[in-house]
């Protein structure tokens, strides 16, 4: 009877959990089967496309690719793991020395040539550096620009139609189809040996200097110039870190000594802010001219971006059609739509920021309370905040499309704008309110400390994992489905392993197992299990082959009738698997009822035929697929990989803590010493995060930062104002000139609010100056 019991709470859990069991098995395999790769070669940029992509689509693209781009070497392979089509696109070494001098590539000259950089030209080839040598001329990410700049210019003819997708005459296909979704994603593939070598001198050398040039070689000349800016920044940090550090150890000591280093510390970071900005400009001249985009020229005619919407109308200009959006209608959208939201957003920030301080009144209301309870509500606004900050960044791309802007470098400019706003708003609201009207530099203190370390926090764990969490999910690793299986299986497991426990002591009488024997038992269990992947993947096997066995049962008794029992051919020698036939093999622990047995036989008769069809459908694919293995292509693994959207997000972070340094930082000196360590993190964790957790992007030729030197040099005009009026009305210049009028006061502070301004003007006339000797 209680072996019975047994037999059936077994049963039951089989029947509960055994479809859970084998797709945990399926997980598993899957997980280890990623942890090896091998390189893609003889491929720049990859092209991958839905599984649903019917053939029409991929054989008129392929067409147009190998007609209008006759250059250009393709291979199409479809990813069973992933389940996407792509093309391998690449070139010879002939065909894109072609394509440099229909781009104005730059390459440097031989010394006896005169030297520097100049476009290249076919005619005069043996003027340029390692021409003779194919594997040195172009780098990787030169190779790939020529290749997307013929893509790009691969246009369609008048009246041309793919399905319901209609094409201007001369419009760009490839970015059309990829804003249309028929196109996933075209990027360009890493190079692994340049990439190991930057891993070790950039990733892994955290002391050392970063290694611009060969991330300008890899990556392009905007990312090289960001991190050279980030550097940059981070070095002319140092020095308000290090007297942050000191005036605040002598703030200890008096009320005096702190209104001292007050005044002195707000005054240097004002000028350290302006001399800092006017450095940069220099340097960053520096470097686009070292990278041959100093003064480049503006294209004649910038493409319209793929996302504009119009209506069709022949240019008065070229006589050609265009898509056209009136003017009035994006103003009308901007005053109607955009700033009623842009004001509702900061009703909440202020909203929020009122809730938060009403919870602190009431914590330090409270008697007795414990000195880190009155940081709770400053760590909640600070999360506050940090959440905000990428919902105000949707909202601004979102009225940014809407708004419909034809042009890229417009639609860059105005998106900046929204966004520092935004960030301006959201990140510095809380303390201009303490400062200015609740007059409190303690509490100012506080605050700029708690928003400064738990904002530096949070992003610094978001950017690492964000991209890592991404890939995983891509791959099927992380599902809440994924995860409950895993938990269900090990549930089953453990009370597989109490069953058959509690079974032997009936067999036994009750007396249970002898000691020895349970001892060997579980020492024969440890070393099963310590074999590793083989012994999963072999047991995963074994399961797998009763489904094969299920398969043969169900063709017999849809033929004789009648269904034979499991032990005639259950270990049957090469039987294939219903995962091989690309079948559910969770069908294995179903009930065996003849209509059930039925129906399965209808579903597999259809898979069969589904399956077969795409089998013909995959013969005109050129190359074949190599059979399935557990080694994965570079290119299937990095397709999974998420997209590096842009420096955007990177220069909007440090834009944030450029102004809690500079703004109010005479409250809290220790900011910039925050903002250092912070900084030396940063380069780091952003450089891993494009060597290993994104998508390499395609480089991009700038001459600067752009908008972003604009917004910070804003900044430094508004943090001079604040400073100095934290010292007026805060207290400070009274207690330390107390025989000062109020009249008197104001000429200081107006006096204190020029001398920075007058060294900023002095700076740029004599910036202005060089340049123009430079020229």
């Amino acid at each position: 009877t209680q072996y019975g019991c047994v037999a059936s709470s077994r049963k039951s859990l089989d029947k509960l959990f055994g479809k859970r069991l084998l797709q945990a098995g399926r997980y598993i395999m899957s997980h280890k089967s990623w942890m090896k790769t091998v390189p893609t070669e003889n491929c720049d940029i990859l092209m991958t496309f839905s599984d649903q992509t019917d053939d029409h689509t991929l054989l008129w693209l392929l067409n147009h690719l190998r007609l209008g781009i006759p250059e250009l070497n393709i291979q199409i392979r479809h990813h069973k793991r992933t389940r996407v089509h792509a093309f391998f696109v690449t070139a010879t070494y002939e065909n894109l020395l072609r394509g440099a001098e229909e781009m104005g590539l730059r390459k440097s000259v031989k010394p006896e040539f005169g030297g520097g950089t100049r476009s290249f030209s076919c005619e005069e080839d043996y003027i340029y550096e390692n021409i003779e040598s194919e594997l040195c001329f172009f780098t990787s990410q030169e190779r790939q620009s020529i290749i997307k700049y013929w893509l790009d210019n691969l246009r369609a003819k008048n009246g041309e139609v793919l399905h319901n997708i209609q094409f201007l005459e001369g419009q760009p296909i490839i970015p059309e189809l990829s804003v249309r979704g028929v196109i996933q994603k075209v990027f360009p593939l890493h190079e692994q040996r340049v990439l190991s070598q930057l891993m070790k001198s950039w990733v892994q050398a955290v002391c050392e200097k970063q290694p611009l040039d060969d991330i300008h070689d890899y990556f392009g000349v905007k990312i090289a110039m960001y991190f050279a800016w980030l550097g940059f920044y981070t070095t002319s940090m140092l020095y308000p870190a290090v007297i942050g550090f000191v005036l605040w150890i002598l703030t200890e000591s008096d009320q005096t000594s702190r209104d001292i280093c007050c005044v002195v510390f707000a005054l240097f970071n004002v000028v350290w802010a302006t001399l800092f900005l006017e450095r940069w400009k220099r340097r960053g001249a520096e470097l686009a001219y070292k990278w041959g985009t100093l003064d480049t020229p503006n294209e004649s005619l910038e493409e319209p971006r793929t996302q504009f919407m119009g209506v069709k109308r022949c240019s008065p200009i070229t006589g050609c059609e265009e898509l056209y959006y009136s003017p009035w209608r994006r103003r009308m959208f901007r005053w109607l739509v955009s700033l009623p939201i842009c004001i509702l957003c900061l009703c909440f920030v202020f909203l929020a920021m009122l809730i938060c301080f009403e919870l602190q009144e009431f914590v330090m209301g409270i008697k007795e309370v414990p000195r880190l309870a009155r940081f709770i509500p400053k760590i909640m606004l600070a999360i506050t905040v940090t959440a905000c900050d990428e919902v105000y960044r949707k909202i601004a791309c979102w009225l940014n499309d809407m708004e419909n802007y034809r042009l890229q470098s417009a639609y860059e400019k105005n998106l900046i704008i929204k966004m520092v706003l935004f960030q301006f708003v959201n990140s510095y609201l809380s303390l201009f309110y303490i400062g200015f009207y609740l007059r409190d530099m303690e509490r100012l203190k506080e605050m700029l400390a708690t928003l400064l370390i738990t904002r530096q926090f949070v992003q610094n764990v978001k950017e690492v994992l964000q991209p890592y969490l991404y890939e995983r999910h891509k791959l099927g690793e992380l599902t809440l489905h994924g995860v409950w299986d895993l938990l269900l299986s090990a549930l089953l497991k453990y009370c597989r392993l109490a069953a058959g426990k509690a079974q032997k002591k009936c067999l036994n009488g009750g007396c249970g197992v002898p000691d020895e024997e349970e001892r060997e038992r579980e020492e024969g269990d440890s070393g099963r299990f310590s074999e590793g992947e083989n012994e999963e993947l072999t047991d995963c096997g074994l399961k797998l082959r009763k489904v094969s066995f299920i398969e043969k049962v169900d063709r017999k008794s849809s033929g004789g009738g009648c269904v034979p029992t499991i032990e005639d051919s259950f270990l049957e020698d090469g039987s294939p698997t219903m995962v091989e036939k690309g079948m559910d093999p969770a069908s294995v622990f179903e009930t065996y009822d003849d209509s059930t047995v039925r129906v399965r036989h209808h579903r597999r008769q259809r898979s069969l035929e589904r399956l077969d069809s795409e089998t013909k459908r995959e013969s005109w694919i050129d190359p074949p697929e190599e059979q399935e293995s557990t080694i994965l292509a570079q290119a299937e693994i990095e397709s999974c990989m998420q997209t590096y959207e842009d420096t955007f997000q990177d220069y909007q972070e440090m834009f944030v803590q450029f102004g809690y340094v500079v703004l109010f930082s005479s409250a809290f000196p220790l900011a910039a010493m925050c903002a250092l360590i912070n900084n030396i993190i940063e380069i780091r964790s952003d450089a891993l995060k494009l060597c290993t957790g994104l998508q390499r992007p395609f480089g991009q030729r700038v001459e600067s930062i752009g908008q972003w030197q604009t917004a910070m040099e804003a900044m430094g005009l508004i943090a001079i104002i604040v400073n100095c009026y934290l010292i007026g009305q805060c207290g400070q210049l009274q207690r330390l000139f107390p025989w000062l009028s109020p009249e008197m006061a104001i000429i200081s502070i107006v006096i204190l609010e020029l001398m920075p301004s007058l060294t900023l003007f002095q700076c740029q006339s004599c910036f202005t100056s060089q340049r123009r000797d430079f020229r």
